[in-house]
């Protein structure tokens, strides 16, 4: 089932009765805003607008421009911090003044900077978008007057580059110290493994380019390893020599008693003696010739005779040149001995310099590497510390925020006018005096209980027809009991 409607003419006389009710809430408000359109400030924006870069010695490649999109918003989300920091706009504030114009010690005061940090300094992304997007943003700030807006806008934007400067500058300072302790150690880790690559770098000096190149892999033979393969094959041809010289002063020696020994050994040996290759050659031929004589003569013939005695004195010649020979022979037998004695040494001492080095090997490529890697570190440290002293410098000179073009104020208050205001307060009060008048009246079939708002302001409370006929009942009661009774049954 539903309600039967609410007729119209109930409704008016509502409104009638009620007229003081909500045409007073109407002229409260009205006046509320009214006061509030007299006494409050128009508000004027200025915005100026800012292009973003990054640090020009961050990247070699992208010399300013930011790596990702990310980096980018982040360095933006920054710059909002900054541009809202207590400190940036009392910096602004202080520079611009207070709006009166007089000198006040006390001008800004921490809640005047907290409030225009909150509601007249922001950073905004054109057109709506997110920080991220684009590396132009708009600094925005508020402010009572349009050339103080601007002013205002001015004095932020030299304040928060100042700041930014000094973050950079904070930022590179806590870099530069972290660096230069790694610098150090890193100096001071070069210098003991320098140190002990020293120890044998000394040790080792003759032969430090054979040790060094025993950590080449691309590097060819030493020179120890050469002068060893040469000292092995003069000891080779040496000892063959001195097998030779003690192989022929043994022949000699031996030919020195029998002469017919000589002639049956090969002319090798004998070439180093050419007196006696003469004399074994002159006494083949005389044994021929006497061979051939006593082939057609007696042997008392005076020709075998004489070529007999011609062979005899050969022989003798011989062996009296073979003892000559071997006694020659000393010194040069001697001084291969001690040929063959020295290139030994040689050859120990190189063994035992290329066995040393062969040893060392191990620990001085070890120290090597490291002594490699530390420099690596060292240049890779040096290098960062470089840069970041550079970004340092550049901090202290550059801005990383430049300003795109001069403030752009609006021409007009930015917020609703008086009038508006002034309406709108109006229509709130008719608003809440019709809710409140639909709120405590009575329905058109409500039987209304208890007392309407204009009866308490009556005397007593009531309403003045219900005083003007108030009957007493104490009095009226015998008169109407004796009614009763006479009433015909």
């Amino acid at each position: 089932m539903s309600s039967a409607p609410i007729p119209w003419k109930h409704v008016r006389n509502v409104l009638v009765v009620f007229a003081p009710l909500w045409m007073g809430a109407t002229v409260l408000f009205a006046f509320v805003g009214v006061c509030v359109a007299l006494f409050s400030s128009d508000i004027y924006s200025a915005r100026l607008p800012l292009v973003v870069r990054n640090e020009a010695t961050s990247s070699l490649e992208r010399l300013g421009r930011f790596s990702s999109q990310t980096e980018l918003k982040s360095a933006q989300e920054t710059i909002l911090e900054m541009t809202q920091n207590p400190e940036v706009v009392a910096a602004a504030l202080r520079q611009i003044g207070p709006a009166s114009g007089k000198d006040d010690p006390t001008w800004p005061s921490s809640e005047v900077v907290d409030r225009i940090a909150k509601d007249a300094v922001n950073l905004l992304a054109p057109q709506g978008s997110e920080f991220g997007s684009t590396e132009v943003v708009y600094l925005q700030v508020k402010s009572t007057q349009q050339q103080r807006a601007v002013d205002f806008c001015k004095a932020m934007f030299d304040n928060l580059t100042l700041h930014l400067r000094n973050i950079r500058r904070v930022r590179a300072d806590s870099v530069i110290t972290e660096l230069t302790q790694a610098r150090d150690l890193a100096q001071q880790n070069l210098d003991a493994a320098a140190a002990r690559m020293h120890v044998y770098e000394v040790k080792f000096a003759a032969d430090l380019g054979e040790l060094r190149n025993l950590n080449d892999a691309i590097a060819g033979d030493g020179t120890n390893r050469r002068t060893l393969e040469e000292t092995v094959r003069e000891l080779q041809i040496a000892e063959l020599d001195l097998e030779k010289l003690y192989a022929l002063r043994d022949l000699l020696v031996v030919g020195s008693e029998n002469p017919d020994h000589l002639l049956a050994s090969g002319s090798d040996l004998l070439s180093l003696q050419p007196s006696l290759l003469r004399l074994k050659d002159g006494l083949i031929d005389a044994q021929i010739r006497s061979s051939e004589l006593a082939a057609n003569r007696t042997p008392n013939h005076p020709i075998l005779q004489n070529a007999q005695s011609t062979e005899q004195e050969i022989r003798s010649r011989m062996q009296e040149e073979a003892r000559v020979a071997v006694k020659a022979m000393e010194p040069t037998l001697k001084q291969e001995a001690e040929r063959v004695s020295r290139l030994k040494t040689r050859k120990e001492q190189l063994t035992s310099r290329l066995e040393a080095l062969a040893a060392a090997r191990t620990d001085y490529a070890n120290v090597d590497a490291e002594v490699k890697h530390r420099t690596t570190l060292l240049e890779t440290a040096e290098k960062a510390l470089t840069e970041a002293q550079a970004s340092r410098t550049a901090a202290l000179s550059t801005n990383l925020v430049a300003e795109l073009g001069p403030p752009q104020v609006s021409d007009k208050p930015i917020g609703p006018g008086g009038t508006l205001v002034t309406l709108g307060s109006a229509s709130a009060g008719l608003l809440f005096g019709l809710g409140a008048v639909f709120l405590i009246a009575p329905g058109p079939s409500e039987s209304r209980k208890g007392r309407r708002w204009s009866d308490y302001l009556q005397r007593g409370g009531r309403r003045h027809s219900d005083q003007m006929g108030t009957v007493d009942v104490a009095a009226v009661a015998p008169t109407a009991i004796a009614v009763e009774r006479r009433a015909p049954r």
